[in-house]
């Protein structure tokens, strides 16, 4: 697996990364409409990403169970086997990435952060540590990823598809998923469901 980039690598000179993409009213594609995407990596190969409010329909006790029946049964007496498991992109939808703050279960090199507050990874051993640890903080589990060739992202924010947002890590853990692309909007200072988006991106 290609080592991830450093945190200001991943961020590129677009800005796009870390932040958010939030779907435009306009944006029909199943796979993203209505959607809110964080941005994870963003660089001259490509765009990753992940959307973070779309549930997925197995429950992470399934997924637990899956990898380890003795991890979900340990998670399980702690209360942390009820986290949400989101439909993180249509790329590889049967890999499960893990979405944690990094602190108590620390970020290793295998992992990207996204930010100072935030990383992604996909071992078992992140798994194991962020579901049974009392102390590891809150998680999500994500299937599949979103993903971009060089300058794709770029023409479709230009297209109106997309609208960038600014980092804002509550958007992930506090604000519960089916509320968070309304929010992001409110965050834009537009009114959901009542924009538009004109040529190259510019708000109308």
């Amino acid at each position: 697996m290609k080592k991830p980039p450093r945190e200001d690598e991943a961020r590129g000179e677009s800005g796009l990364a870390p932040g958010f993409l939030v779907a435009s009213p306009s944006l029909r594609d199943p796979n993203f409409q209505g959607s809110l995407v964080l941005m994870a990596r963003h660089d001259a190969e490509g765009s990753l990403g992940f959307v973070v409010n779309r549930a997925a329909e197995v429950r992470s006790g399934d997924v637990l169970q899956a990898v380890d029946p003795q991890l979900r049964a340990v998670s399980r007496a702690m209360g942390r086997d009820q986290v949400p498991v989101l439909v993180g992109g249509p790329v590889q939808p049967e890999r499960l990435w893990i979405l944690w703050r990094p602190g108590v279960v620390p970020a290793g090199e295998e992992d990207l952060r996204v930010a100072g507050g935030l990383a992604v990874g996909g071992s078992k051993a992140l798994l194991e540590a962020v579901s049974s640890n009392d102390d590891a903080g809150p998680y999500q589990l994500l299937l599949g990823y979103a993903g971009w060739g060089p300058m794709q992202v770029e023409s479709e924010v230009a297209a109106g598809a997309w609208i960038p947002l600014g980092l804002m890590e509550d958007l992930v853990f506090d604000v519960p998923m089916e509320e968070r692309w309304d929010e992001a909007v409110r965050r834009l200072g537009l009114p959901p469901g009542g924009f538009t988006v004109g040529s190259g991106g510019a708000m109308a």
